[in-house]
């Protein structure tokens, strides 16, 4: 019984590559050819759960942002964040090489101290980007698709060129208003 309440709750991870419309909390692109897909784990009441998918809007920027499954590609690269100028969202739908987009990966071991090794993460250098918005509701939801192209480097001095494409995003919204002022007075 318990079984087959867990995989009927396990079975709910939404496909974040169809075109919906709904905030569905979903992200999912293809990097250097290979899916890569929102962390997901299935809501099993009372336990707290935290969305591994989201979006904020603050006064001049909309942040989506993922936890993202494991991915040897990149890495282990293990969340994106994608920070457009909210004027922009507002006004258009397609946005090019406005996107300051963060995807960290294990670069390289910084230092080695006491046999405790020190990690060094790295953000992709972006060449370009674009991401097109298909539906904005302030306050409410944005969703739409999104492609780029950087290079990461690493601490042995090697570069590898990634390309993103086929991104895709339905997200809800969140209003926390000015980040900066937010962060001067406390979370309290």
């Amino acid at each position: 019984m318990m079984f087959a309440a867990f995989t009927l709750v396990s079975c709910d991870k939404a496909d974040p590559f169809e075109d919906t419309d709904s905030g569905r909390n979903t992200l999912g692109f293809f990097l250097n050819g290979k899916k890569v897909e929102y962390f997901w784990a299935p809501r099993i009441p009372p336990a707290v759960y935290v969305e591994s998918v989201g979006a904020r809007e603050y006064t001049d920027t909309l942040e989506i942002w993922a936890s993202l499954e494991k991915n040897e590609e990149l890495e282990k690269s293990e969340h994106i964040a994608i920070c457009l100028p909210l004027e922009q969202v507002r006004q258009g739908a397609v946005l090019d090489n406005v996107a300051d987009i963060e995807l960290p990966y294990l670069a390289g071991s910084e230092l080695k101290e006491d046999s405790v090794t020190s990690l060094y993460y790295g953000l992709l250098d972006i060449s370009s980007s674009r991401v097109t918005i298909r539906t904005y509701k302030q306050g409410e939801l944005i969703s739409g698709t999104f492609s780029f192209e950087g290079n990461a480097e690493f601490m042995d001095g090697s570069t590898k060129h990634c390309s993103i494409t086929n991104g895709h995003f339905d997200v809800k919204i969140e209003k926390w208003g000015d980040y900066r002022s937010y962060m001067e007075k406390g979370s309290d």
